[in-house]
């Protein structure tokens, strides 16, 4: 019945679009895929001279912080960041952001909202990204975690309040989200150099490439979009689209209060140990993408 519905309100030509631009993606993350891997054989054969920054990284690293543990000066050394400058004066912006807005919104959001309401929120939105999950799954060869996915996705939203209650991972099966950056990581796309994207934060070629697939990847996206549905005549759905991707931008930053106020307190470069935490994340990504089994 489920399917049924969510048939019902997607047109051949929504159908034919995503064919499109999945096989546009396609052709683009196979040119970016050489082009990647060619950049980074490229600085791996230039050894990166030791500069003031990096003398930076390898002292801010050390100590008994949370962010502090796992690495080593070797790894911060082999992180590349041709466009420090640039990085740099996007990072400072984004402070500004956060802390005039983001921030302050995260902050009233974690003190108004009880914890099982906040919870809820989290389980609902993470409800809505199993289709984009299962999407990549799908495009990584995971045919299991495509099931599990897709078994998430239909005992939440029928049994779970549309996703308010995670039932699934009461019965054992727990969440496995998944982007189109480790799908291309997967795929043996090399992370590439550093990115702070303006209004987003930290970010490489790779997770770039990533976040844009994930927009255009996304059914929820063309439902939205789909003006022929009886109810939507008039695109209202996108704005409601928008406003749960901007839900979701807050639950995740009120999720990182205490954390990043512990790095702007204790780090002496807050923008190098975030970098570090970025790369160290992917690298986690990477290892754990190589130890499990396509099927």
């Amino acid at each position: 019945m489920l399917l049924t519905f969510i048939f019902d309100r997607i047109s051949i030509k929504d159908i034919i679009k995503v064919a499109f631009i999945v096989t546009k993606f396609l052709f683009f993350c196979a040119l970016f895929a050489f082009t990647s891997t060619t950049f980074a054989l490229d600085v791996s054969t230039h050894e990166a001279p030791v500069t003031g920054t990096e003398n930076v990284a390898s002292h801010d690293l050390k100590g008994d912080a949370w962010w502090a543990k796992g690495f080593d000066d070797e790894h911060v050394l082999a992180e590349p960041d041709p466009l420090e400058p640039m990085n740099r004066a996007f990072f400072n912006f984004n402070r500004v952001l956060d802390g005039i807005l983001l921030k302050p919104l995260a902050i009233g959001y974690d003190t108004v909202l009880p914890h099982p309401a906040k919870e809820g929120v989290t389980n609902f939105l993470d409800n809505l990204s199993s289709p984009l999950s299962m999407v990549n799954y799908t495009l990584q060869g995971e045919g299991e975690k495509t099931l599990e996915t897709f078994a998430r996705f239909l005992i939440n939203t029928t049994f779970g309040i549309f996703g308010l209650v995670d039932v699934a991972k009461e019965i054992g099966i727990p969440s496995h989200p998944a982007t189109f950056n480790q799908t291309l990581a997967k795929w043996g796309v090399e992370t590439g150099p550093y990115l702070m994207v303006p209004f987003v934060g930290p970010s490489s070629f790779r997770g770039t490439y990533g976040m844009v697939a994930d927009w255009y990847l996304n059914p929820l996206y063309y439902i939205a979009h789909n003006k022929h549905r009886q109810g939507n005549r008039y695109g209202q759905q996108v704005y409601l689209l928008y406003a749960l991707y901007g839900l979701d931008v807050v639950n995740r930053r009120s999720k990182l209060i205490e954390a990043l106020n512990d790095i702007e307190r204790n780090s002496l470069d807050p923008y190098v140990t975030i970098r570090n935490i970025y790369f160290q994340k992917q690298a986690e990504m990477e290892r754990d993408i190589r130890a499990r089994k396509t099927i």
